[in-house]
């Protein structure tokens, strides 16, 4: 009687213990491969229990003191594996600083989600990051913007990067602007180092004039 009783016992546990780690998993995102040489397939910010989709980032300079604005778009409506992503070149002017707006959005559905939103909804778990290289590994790259910027800000108040400024500071044939969007998750944000999760991962040639 006291197997019986043991082992009718162990099975309740088992079942309990398997229940809640389903429930875990329920309530977590897998975020999609990353490749650092280029443009990830579309993935998107997850927060619990869903993972939005992000076909399409957006870049935008406005040269500070004035002037016309510039942008490049990286679109891929049908997701890694499929059609070749449409991607703009970023072109700027040499010795010239702009004002930066980053933009992601899920043009797979009408109207288009803009994504942006809920990165800001989150702006504590999220971070974009910009890495000049090529000829323009020189450009100076600041953030303007922080999480309190986008609501309450518990602890540390570490940038976003919705928007940022960059400075072109020499002439430079071409170059590339690499920009990551880190989720912040399994580890804490620092406001410095890029997560392990990564969102989107898209590469622009950028044209000096």
């Amino acid at each position: 009687m006291f197997n019986q009783r043991f082992s009718i016992l162990a099975a309740l546990l088992c079942f309990a213990a398997a229940l809640a780690v389903a429930c875990a998993d329920d309530e977590t995102s897998p975020t999609g491969p990353t490749d650092p040489t280029g443009p990830t397939g579309p993935t998107g910010p997850a927060g619990p229990g869903e993972e939005e989709l992000i076909t399409t980032i957006a870049i935008t300079l406005t040269p500070v003191g004035g002037g016309t604005p510039v942008s490049a778009r990286f679109q891929d409506l049908d997701g890694e594996g499929g059609n070749p992503p449409d991607v703009d070149d970023l072109t700027v002017s040499k010795n010239t600083t702009y004002d930066g707006r980053v933009q992601v959005l899920d043009e797979s559905v009408s109207p288009a989600a803009d994504i942006t939103e809920e990165v800001k909804e989150e702006a504590e778990n999220h971070q974009f990051f910009y890495e000049p290289d090529g000829g323009i590994s020189d450009a100076v790259v600041t953030y303007t913007d922080h999480e309190s910027d986008y609501g309450d800000n518990f602890g540390v108040d570490h940038p976003v990067g919705v928007t940022f400024r960059i400075a072109i500071l020499q002439p430079a044939p071409a170059g590339k602007l690499r920009v990551t969007l880190s989720h912040f998750d399994e580890r804490p944000k620092d406001g410095q180092t890029p997560s392990d999760e990564t969102d989107i991962d898209v590469t622009f040639d950028v044209i000096v004039e």
